[in-house]
């Protein structure tokens, strides 16, 4: 009997719509069998504070149960699940992703802008064939994104901090379209874009193509008005601005092809998208049904096949800033030993421990190009402010602070929101990076596999073999002040040399 396809799910939680598609996995590449479509408009629960309300919660957690429910079904052997710009926004996004966790039993990873843009070209580009250098948009319910990219390969990324949602909230609040304010709108929009205008321009692109809701629902209206076969141009969309404030109301939008649940957003996405048109100059536009969902299957499907982007992006940060390969390797040879000695113990099985533990110790010296004496401050600046492909904003966040506790004082003060991850499991695998690079301190090339490590939950135990006995006092020292830096979080090291 043929074994069966590995099932997958990719799940967009995003500002306007809940998304979630299921796909086989099978000798031809992806094969969807369902999506599914929930409207929430989450961004409009966000306040001043940024706090999100109880009342957008609740949407939330009621879409996420029915994913849920069919999520049991499907049985997927490997399920994705992001929040884009509301969930990288809301100061209390814990209280809505731990409540999810009942409902919805795989975490919520939480993307930056940056990210959102790679995997929204990368559905795009596997999509449509991008033989030259092709802008694409994508206006979502409280950011947008914008990609210039050639075939396969990101050039330049961008996230603005304006969607329909948020839009829609601010400049047509009662429902009611008047020119005044689509012009403030569309003001507000262009600010928003100016600061990229330079560098894309000098970019240039031979295509633009649009992708998600908002761009689509234009795209429909101006195929069903007879405008052009789908395609937007601005003169395209001034014609609909101008139909749009005719209408005076939201309520009263009569546009073909303009879906009943697009209407309350449609003015704030027509004027973002004016916007992109004039400041970047755009000349026509066509729509892709690809987005950040189908890049997010694609990433599970060459997660699967061991094509983690993750890898390369570290590589390529490590050369970048000329960190000692050599050393690097031998520091994670180390590492990963004690690892893999302790790894049930310590209850840190799950295999992204282990690539956190490869990865600070490929990036632990990129900042001593900057200086030497503070190169874990820098080199967890590097990676804090660096756009690493592949990662979301917590594993980033996590891989910078590892890199910032590898040496001196433990920054506890810095510790990341941990919401995917364990705090105690990060620090623990905090002490074998730091044990690890103490261990081959000096470069010396008969270490590495003279000693021994176990543990129990709360416990290491480090046995040195008599190669080390010329050391000893000097390893004693070390080993003492880190004994002195774990044992207030309750996690004791301990050391014999053998004779």
């Amino acid at each position: 009997m043929p074994e069966r396809p590995r099932r997958i799910a990719a799940i967009d939680l995003g500002s306007n719509s809940f998304h979630m598609t299921l796909a086989e996995l099978g000798p031809h590449g992806i094969k969807t069998y369902h999506r599914e479509k929930r409207k929430v408009r989450l961004a409009s629960g966000l306040n001043d504070a940024n706090q999100l309300d109880q009342a957008a919660q609740a949407r939330a957690l009621e879409t996420l149960g029915i994913f849920g429910q069919i999520l049991e079904e499907f049985q997927p052997d490997d399920v994705r699940a992001v929040g884009t710009f509301t969930f990288r926004t809301a100061v209390n996004i814990h209280s809505l992703t731990q409540q999810a966790l009942k409902l919805l039993p795989y975490p919520i990873e939480i993307l930056s802008g940056t990210e959102e843009a790679r995997l929204i070209y990368q559905g795009v580009s596997h999509d449509q064939h991008l033989p030259d250098n092709t802008l694409v948009v994508d206006i979502g319910g409280g950011s947008t994104e914008l990609i210039i990219g050639k075939t396969t390969e990101a050039k330049l990324l961008h996230s603005c901090n304006m969607g329909c949602v948020s839009l829609s909230e601010r400049f047509f609040p009662s429902g009611e379209i008047s020119a005044r304010s689509f012009e403030r709108a569309c003001l507000f929009s262009s600010q928003q874009l100016e600061s990229i205008r330079v560098r894309y321009l000098a970019q240039g692109w031979q295509m633009a193509l649009g992708s998600s809701g908002t761009i689509k629902s234009l795209s429909q209206c101006a195929q069903s008005l007879e405008l052009s076969d789908g395609s937007l141009t601005l003169d395209i969309l001034k014609d609909l601005r101008h139909r749009f404030i005719a209408a005076g109301h939201i309520d009263h939008l009569d546009i073909p092809g303009l879906s009943e649940d697009r209407r309350s957003i449609i003015c704030s996405g027509l004027a973002i998208l004016i916007a992109v048109f004039d400041i970047l100059e755009v000349t026509s536009m066509s729509y892709s049904d690809a987005a950040l969902r189908e890049g997010l299957l694609l990433e599970v499907q060459d997660r699967l096949k061991h094509h983690d982007i993750r890898h390369h992006s570290v590589a390529l940060l490590a050369k970048r800033f000329a960190s000692d390969q050599h050393q690097a390797q031998k520091v994670s040879k180390t590492a990963l030993s004690m690892f893999d000695a302790v790894a049930a113990s310590w209850e840190i099985n799950n295999p992204d421990y282990r690539q956190f533990l490869h990865w600070a110790c490929q990036l632990h010296e990129v900042g001593h190009q900057i200086n030497h004496l503070s190169c874990h401050k820098h080199a967890a600046y590097i990676v804090n402010n660096s756009a690493m492909a592949g990662f979301n904003a917590e594993q980033q966040s996590i891989l910078a602070f590892m890199l910032l506790s590898q040496r001196k004082s433990l920054k506890l003060e810095s510790l990341p929101a941990f919401e995917v991850y364990n705090e105690t499991k990060t620090l623990k695998i905090i002490l074998l990076l730091r044990l690890a690079i103490r261990l081959n301190q000096f470069r010396q090339s008969d270490t590495l596999d003279s000693f021994g490590v176990s543990a129990t939950e709360r416990t290491l135990t480090v046995r040195f073999h008599s190669i080390w006995n010329d050391r000893q006092e000097l390893f004693s020292n070390d080993l003492d002040a880190e004994q002195e830096q774990f044992e207030p979080l309750q996690i004791e090291l301990s050391y014999e040399f053998l004779s």
